[in-house]
C-alpha cells in the first residue's frame, strides 16, 4: 500500500515524499480516524496548515501581479481563486478523492462533496509544506492556480461604489428618471449621482439592471 501510494503521489506531485506518513495522514478523513481510535491521525490540522499556507502564497504572488491593485480588489481576487468551489474543482481535476480514507460512517460519495474535496487539497499541500517546504509548495501551487489570470468578480456597482467611497467619502445614488410599458415589458431608465453630480445613465428591464448600468457608464466617464 505504500509503496502504490509513493507511486502515485510521486507520479501526481513530481518529486519522490521524504515522509509518506504525513501524505497518508493527508488522506485520513475524521471518520476514519474516530472509528480507529486515533482521532489526532486526521487529516484536519494539515488541512488548517494547508488553508494557510495556500492563503499566504496566492496573497503573496497577487501582491507582485498586480502592484497597483487595490486591498479590496486582491482580496476579491484571492477569494476567486481560492473558494471551495474552485479548490474542489482543482481536487477533483488531480484525482484526490480517490486517495482519500474514509470511515464507515461517512455519508455519500467524497467526489460529490465539494467541500471535502477542498479539505483533502489543502490538506494534501500542508503534508506537501511539511515534507517539501516552500520549493515544493510553490511549485504544485503554480501548476494548478492560474493567479495571474484571476479574474475580479466584481459588479460595476460594487466598483463604482468601493471607488467614490475611498476617493470622496461618499456612496453613489441612483434615480429612476423614468418607466415605460406594460407590467410584463417595462423599461427603466436610471442616473447615478456621485458626489452630487449626474455621471451615468442607463436602461433595463427593471431597476437592478438598470442601475448596473449606470453605474458602468459611471466607471467609463471616470477612465476607470
Amino acid at each position: 500500500m505504500t509503496e502504490s501510494l509513493e507511486k502515485s503521489l510521486e507520479k501526481l506531485l513530481g518529486f519522490k515524499p521524504r515522509n509518506i506518513s504525513l501524505f497518508r495522514k493527508a488522506f485520513t478523513h475524521k471518520t476514519l480516524a474516530i472509528q480507529r481510535g486515533r482521532t489526532g491521525d486526521s487529516n484536519e490540522l494539515l488541512e488548517f496548515l494547508g488553508d494557510s499556507v495556500l492563503n499566504f502564497y496566492i496573497t503573496r504572488r497577487l501582491f507582485e501581479f498586480f502592484p497597483s491593485s487595490t486591498e479590496g480588489a486582491l482580496t476579491r481576487k484571492r477569494s476567486y481563486l481560492v473558494n471551495t468551489r474552485r479548490l474542489a474543482k482543482v481536487s477533483s481535476q488531480i484525482g484526490l478523492g480517490k486517495f482519500l480514507k474514509v470511515g464507515d460512517s461517512f455519508e455519500g460519495e467524497v467526489s460529490d462533496q465539494p467541500s471535502i474535496l477542498a479539505d483533502t487539497l489543502e490538506a494534501l499541500i500542508g503534508a506537501m509544506f511539511l515534507d517539501g517546504g516552500w520549493e515544493k509548495v510553490s511549485r504544485f501551487i503554480e501548476s494548478h492556480f492560474e493567479i495571474e489570470q484571476a479574474t475580479d468578480k466584481m459588479d460595476s456597482k460594487s466598483k463604482l461604489q468601493e471607488i467614490t467611497q475611498k476617493k470622496t467619502g461618499t456612496l453613489p445614488k441612483y434615480r429612476v428618471v423614468s418607466e415605460k410599458g406594460v407590467p410584463h415589458r417595462k423599461s427603466f431608465l436610471v442616473e447615478v449621482f456621485v458626489n452630487g453630480r449626474v455621471c451615468g445613465r442607463g436602461s433595463g428591464s427593471n431597476k437592478k439592471s438598470a442601475e448596473e448600468e449606470a453605474a458602468k457608464a459611471a466607471l467609463a466617464k471616470l477612465g476607470l
